[in-house]
């Protein structure tokens, strides 16, 4: 089960692609986020992924401590295994938090796009200044606990441009895992697209090069397509449970099958409950039933499993249907396997040890 708690719709940034809608002060109260964990237990499960989300969560520090120590009481009273997770723009990582996020063992997405060029023309603060130093000196901090980080960084036709120096910056900083998260509902132009494959070649060439010289890197777009050829495409465990492993709260108590799909809480057609009256089961066996894509076009593609075609949460942003894809999704994934293939082949083909390991006797565990 993987619940996340989106404390607040405030936020202290003005991201341009931001899709979590209108900022303003909504705090989730105790009895909501209480309300939200006994649901969450109640679904049997011997594992919890507890995720606080936002707006910015740690604007709500205190309501997060309050909600993951009860959720410590109830998943050891109940012999769950929990694991906490954050996502956070970075720019509350002060010394005291870095030291409770170790403390608790909570697994970090820190939001940064990359070098200070790409993260300015995208992340600015709610005044309009750079948010690019407060977001690198929390990276630093949390770099040197060696804490467990992912830092996300958003690819938008407005910094795509910086993309392989973006990837560049942070392997350079020692960031143990990179994940490029296309925003797919910007104004891909022909000539954004463009450069998006130009910079995705460059990306590849990096990756090959940091391999060679003993210094690799991990990114998603490269290491994940990898590890689907490996393992002949995506595993039921590799996607997400939309609605029915997964769930997003409101602050105002109302759940979603996606944190993603939040937004102002307005959209009662994805809504699936609320805290007080429970899920929405006629909901949830829906968006069971539509896991997938059913596009007859992507059944066609012989990339189709490898393919993130069913992210459920991208395809209703750019379709209004959770199982069909659209936008830049396909010419996108298609990128990311021809470079991904490119760079396994060169290190493959020069018996990279270092790659080898990794990929054929780490990461590529078959499906079962």
């Amino acid at each position: 089960m993987n619940i996340t708690l989106v404390l607040t719709h405030d936020c202290n940034l003005r991201c341009r692609y931001c899709y979590a809608g209108k900022k303003w002060h909504k705090p989730m109260t105790w009895d909501v986020a209480k309300r939200a964990l006994d649901l969450a237990f109640g679904e049997p499960s011997p594992w919890m992924d507890l995720s606080f989300f936002g707006g910015e969560p740690l604007i709500e520090f205190g309501l997060l401590k309050r909600a993951l120590a009860y959720a410590k009481e109830q998943a050891a009273a109940r012999g769950v295994l929990l694991r906490p997770q954050l996502t956070t723009n970075g720019t509350m990582l002060t010394e005291e938090v870095v030291e409770y996020v170790a403390a608790e063992n909570i697994l970090l997405g820190l939001s940064l796009d990359g070098c200070r060029e790409a993260h300015e023309a995208t992340r600015p603060g709610c005044g309009g200044a750079s948010s690019f130093d407060a977001v690198v000196a929390g990276l630093d901090r949390v770099l040197a606990r060696g804490l467990r980080v992912e830092v996300i960084a958003v690819v938008d036709p407005a910094n795509v441009r910086w993309l392989a120096q973006s990837v560049a910056f942070l392997a350079d900083r020692r960031v143990p895992r990179i994940s490029l998260n296309p925003n797919f509902t910007g104004k891909w132009t022909d000539g954004a697209a463009a450069e998006l494959e130009r910079q995705y070649r460059l990306v590849a060439d990096d990756y090959v090069a940091r391999y060679r010289a003993g210094r690799p890197m991990w990114v998603n777009v490269i290491d994940g397509k990898i590890i689907s050829r490996l393992k002949k495409g995506f595993c039921e465990r590799d996607k997400c449970g939309f609605g029915v492993r997964e769930i997003a709260v409101a602050p105002g108590g109302n759940l979603y099958p996606c944190e993603r799909l939040v937004g102002e809480d307005t959209d009662e057609a994805i809504r699936m409950g609320n805290v007080f009256d429970g899920i929405d089961r006629a909901k949830q066996a829906e968006y069971r039933r539509l896991t997938g894509n059913s596009d007859p076009e992507c059944a066609k593609c012989a990339l189709r499993n490898r393919c993130m075609n069913w992210c459920a949460c991208t395809n209703y942003s750019l379709t209004g249907a959770i199982d069909r894809a659209g936008g830049i999704v396909c010419f996108h994934e298609q990128l990311a396997i021809r470079e991904a293939d490119r760079a396994a082949a060169l290190l493959f083909e020069a018996g990279q040890p270092e790659f080898l390991k990794r990929q054929y006797h780490v990461e590529a565990v078959p499906c079962a």
